[in-house]
């Protein structure tokens, strides 16, 4: 996340958390979100997935209250090939994706791949997502269906041709499912509190394709 997303993802959580909200962080790499999370949300019960396990480790050293799945996470469960990029770990993914570096040193692990409905309670509330998976975020997505439509969270989420569309994934395919299926609005987090309306079908194509925004904001309509 660059230093602005920063900042407008700081804004969002100070507007929609409250000190008992519960998070689920998906892709939570080192923490640094979920650090965000724990400082609005101090009495929330937390759920952290990260499928690299020297960072799931980490985690669970530095944030012992929080719930740390060592998972990638998938619409099934089972066992899988991760790519994981020894010079850029936060690109790892199930899947290789469009890189931004020129020769990433990729090398296959075995890990467990899990749905987020099967490893957080239905009865659990969730409040805020943040998924940032390097191209699997709509198959996560999938897997987190009951969550998703049971409790509508706010989802911070980062998508885009060259990462979600190399897993076969068209932006009207997470357009359609986040507003049909989840009942969730699309838009940037900037657009969000400025106050400007969702993103329809056409905008939010345009930005999945070309940019310049790759980090999307999905809110439950009023």
């Amino acid at each position: 996340m660059g230093r602005e997303y920063d900042r407008q993802t700081k804004m969002v959580f100070r507007k929609v958390l409250s000190p008992e909200s519960c998070c689920l962080d998906m892709g939570a790499h080192v923490g640094e979100i979920l650090s965000m999370m724990q400082r609005f949300a101090p009495r929330g019960r937390h759920h952290a997935f990260e499928a690299l396990p020297h960072l799931a480790e980490g985690l669970r050293r530095r944030y012992p209250s929080v719930r740390v799945h060592q998972v990638a996470l998938s619409d099934r469960p089972g066992q899988a090939k991760f790519c994981f990029v020894e010079n850029a770990p936060a690109w790892s993914g199930l899947q290789p994706r469009d890189y931004d570096i020129p020769d990433p040193h990729i090398r296959q692990i075995d890990v467990a791949m899990a749905r987020v409905d099967d490893l957080v309670p239905a009865d659990a509330r969730v409040d805020l997502v943040k998924l940032d998976i390097e191209g699997g975020e709509y198959h996560a997505l999938l897997g987190a269906r009951r969550t998703f439509t049971k409790h509508r969270p706010y989802l911070v989420m980062e998508a885009g041709r060259g990462s979600t569309g190399r897993y076969g994934v068209q932006s009207r395919d997470m357009h359609g499912l986040l507003t049909g299926e989840f009942g969730l609005q699309v838009s940037t987090m900037f657009r969000w509190l400025t106050g400007a309306p969702p993103f329809t079908g056409d905008e939010f194509h345009e930005n999945w394709e070309h940019g310049p925004d790759f980090y999307f904001l999905a809110y439950p309509s009023k």
